[in-house]
């Protein structure tokens, strides 16, 4: 091919404590560029609230910070100006690939080029499920109205969708009239959850007065699940009289739950956690559970079988998919068989053994080299065919 490549990489989704979306863009950000003939230039949109670098200075590698959030409506409205901007200061996009389902209207229609637009799909929540996200009628509603909007128009003009998993795949396809342009291209796992793990004393608490404990991750927001997770986990602990629960996230909306049940001596909230704590909090459970109702991928369970550690998850898409033969799987919506679930791996060692095996071997499966890869592809594709107008 003749003319220069040059990537815009739109990763605002990287946030001042990046979740899930942003760890995505940190994962993949580098494998493409390490993967990627060498001549092609990259350009990297980061949001100002966080400018840890990705990547070490190196030719051909930019980052450009800007002020303005990604997703946001005013965003969606007025922000293809901003990117405009930068597209002058640094020169025309070859592709301009949004890591974060939301691309600013007008983004074909100012300037003198048009770029080719790849986008990638994580999920429909927010559109299909604000009422289990937002707790505010009025919000919900905004945010059902404005995600359907913005996300169906951020897919019908993109050259080519990546979405994470097959179930977000097929959620989108009743907004495209070519189902082609979706592809499938899962996350991967970062080789660092597959090292041992240093236990987080100033998290868990001195090592040997620890009780087993069930780790979980998320949030208070309905679609996560934990309140019954919190019941599940009561009822386990009301026939064995032992373990603890840890939760990781922004969960403090459980409190009142916790002290209905009586087990505030017997959970723990964490909040957010760096990502070595995070590690050990992981690592050294005696069972990672994650019971949410719906989700785009579903990371979690993945790096934690890949630290071995043993998974049951919701048997639901695309968590069922996530975890193949590599956890156990329970109705998240049926409170007696997660206490069930809980008692079977903190009462059987032959469990924990099985599971930590099978977790390994399903997470070995997937890698973010093997994301970079299909996603190098799905450039490739795009850049055989001419851009939109």
């Amino acid at each position: 091919m003749s003319e220069h490549v040059r990537i815009y990489l739109d990763a605002r989704n990287i946030q001042e404590k990046p979740t899930g979306v942003g760890n995505y863009a940190l994962a993949l950000i580098p494998e493409l560029v390490r993967l990627a003939p060498e001549q092609w230039e990259w350009v990297v949109i980061r949001h100002e609230s966080n400018q840890v670098p990705i990547l070490p200075e190196r030719a051909g590698f930019h980052e450009v910070f800007i002020d303005q959030r990604i997703g946001l409506l005013d965003d969606f409205l007025i922000g293809a100006g901003s990117l405009h901007r930068v597209f002058r200061a640094l020169g025309p996009p070859t592709i301009y690939h949004n890591l974060f389902h939301v691309t600013p209207l007008f983004l074909g229609h100012l300037g003198a080029y048009t770029p080719r637009r790849v986008v990638t799909l994580h999920d429909l929540i927010w559109a299909d499920h604000a009422f289990e996200v937002k707790t505010d009628l009025h919000r919900a509603l905004f945010f059902k109205v404005y995600g359907r909007l913005a996300v169906s128009h951020t897919i019908r003009n993109a050259e080519r969708v990546i979405c994470v998993s097959d179930a977000t795949r097929q959620r989108a396809s009743r907004w495209v009239e070519d189902a082609e342009s979706l592809i499938t291209i899962p996350h991967g796992v970062e080789p660092i959850f597959f090292e041992d793990a240093s236990y987080p004393e100033r998290v868990l608490g001195p090592k040997d007065r620890l009780e087993p404990y069930v780790v979980a991750v998320g949030n208070d927001k309905p679609y996560k699940n934990l309140a019954r997770l919190v019941r599940g986990f009561a009822a386990a602990r009301e026939k064995t009289k032992q373990g603890r629960l840890v939760l990781v996230g922004g969960c403090d909306g459980l409190r009142g739950l916790i002290s209905e049940l009586g087990v505030e001596d017997h959970v723990l909230l964490t909040g957010f956690l760096e990502d070595d704590q995070l590690r050990g909090v992981m690592g050294h459970a005696r069972l990672f559970v994650f019971p949410s109702l719906v989700e785009g991928f579903g990371l979690p369970p993945l790096e934690a079988m890949a630290m071995g550690v043993p998974c049951a998850v919701a048997d639901r898409e695309p968590m069922r998919w996530v975890a193949g033969d590599g956890a156990a799987r329970f109705d998240p919506l049926d409170v007696d068989e997660i206490a069930r679930v809980i008692l079977r791996f903190m009462t059987r060692d032959d469990l924990q053994e099985e599971y930590s095996r099978r977790g390994q071997e399903r997470a070995r499966c997937l890698t973010w080299e093997r994301t970079a890869r299909e996603t190098l592809a799905v450039y490739d594709e795009v850049l055989s065919k001419p851009a939109r107008g």
